[in-house]
C-alpha cells in the first residue's frame, strides 16, 4: 500500500492530511455526521480498503465541517468513474445499514430511517444545468426512467462564494443507485465541471454552530439556541458599554 493511501482516522479525534494527491475528476457524496465513523472504520480500515479497491483518493471533511446549511459531512472523491461509483455505493450501503453512533448526539430517529433512502451528491453549479436541461426535460426524464424524486438546489439556496450544489436523489435503493449512476457519468463528462477536492467547509459556515451544528454533534436546534443566546449576551455588553461611554463623555 502507498504512503498516499495510509491515513491514521478517528473520526472525531481524526488526523486528515491537509492535502492528498488529485488524481482525475471530482465527484462528492454527503454522509450524516452520525454515519462517518462506520465509513471512516476503526483507524481508517474501511475508508483506506474501499481507496485500494476503487483506485481512488478519498478525503472526509472533518468533523467539525459540514456542508452549509445541512448536518452532512463531505467525502470528496477523486479518480475514474469505475471507482466514484464504488465508493458511492459503498457509502449508500453504510448509511442504509449502519447505526448511529452510540457518541453522536441529537440523533433523531426518524431522521435517520428517512435518510436511508436518500442518495445526495455534490456537484459544481456548472453541472446542474445540464442535469436539469432546457425546460427540465433531463431531470424529468431521469425521474420517470428510475422512478425516484429528484431535488437539485436552487441558485438562491446556494452559499455565496461555494460554486457547488446539492442533488438529491430519492425512492427504492436499487432505483436511487442507477438514477445516481446515470448522473454521475453526466457529472464525469461535463468538461466544465470542476471541484476544488481540497476545500475547507469550515470557510463557508455563516454561523459555527447555528444551521450546521457544528460544535460538537449538536443538532441544528440546539446549535441554534446556542447562537441566539451567544448573540444576545453579545449584543447586551454592547450596550452597556455605549452606556458606560455615554456617561464618562457627559460628565
Amino acid at each position: 500500500m502507498s504512503e498516499d493511501r495510509k491515513r491514521s482516522y478517528d473520526d472525531d479525534n481524526q488526523q486528515f492530511p491537509r492535502k492528498e494527491r488529485r488524481t482525475g475528476k471530482v465527484i462528492k457524496v454527503l454522509c450524516p455526521y452520525y454515519c462517518t465513523g462506520a465509513v471512516i472504520g476503526t483507524k481508517g480500515a474501511a475508508i483506506d480498503q474501499i481507496k485500494v479497491e476503487s483506485g481512488t483518493n478519498i478525503q472526509v471533511s472533518k468533523g467539525a465541517a459540514r456542508f452549509p446549511k445541512t448536518d452532512e459531512r463531505v467525502i470528496a472523491i477523486s479518480g475514474d468513474l469505475d471507482g466514484q461509483m464504488k465508493v458511492i455505493n459503498f457509502v449508500q450501503t453504510k448509511i442504509r445499514t449502519e447505526k448511529p453512533s452510540p457518541q453522536a448526539k441529537g440523533v433523531k430517529l426518524d431522521r435517520v430511517d428517512a435518510r436511508k433512502s436518500v442518495c445526495k451528491l455534490v456537484v459544481s453549479d456548472s453541472s446542474i444545468g445540464k442535469l436539469i436541461g432546457k425546460g427540465g426535460a433531463n431531470v424529468n426524464k431521469l425521474k420517470d426512467d428510475h422512478g425516484v424524486k429528484i431535488n437539485m438546489m436552487k441558485s438562491n439556496d446556494a452559499t455565496p462564494g461555494l460554486n457547488e450544489r446539492i442533488v438529491s436523489v430519492e425512492g427504492e435503493d436499487k432505483a436511487v443507485d442507477s438514477c445516481i449512476a446515470e448522473i454521475v457519468k453526466e457529472v464525469f463528462d461535463d468538461e466544465r465541471a470542476n471541484m476544488d477536492y481540497n476545500l475547507d467547509y469550515n470557510n463557508f459556515q455563516p454561523n459555527r454552530g447555528t444551521m450546521t451544528g457544528v460544535r460538537g454533534d449538536k443538532g441544528t436546534e440546539e446549535g441554534m439556541k446556542e447562537v441566539m443566546e451567544t448573540k444576545v449576551t453579545t449584543e447586551t455588553m454592547a450596550a452597556r458599554w455605549l452606556q458606560q461611554l455615554r456617561w464618562k463623555l457627559w460628565q
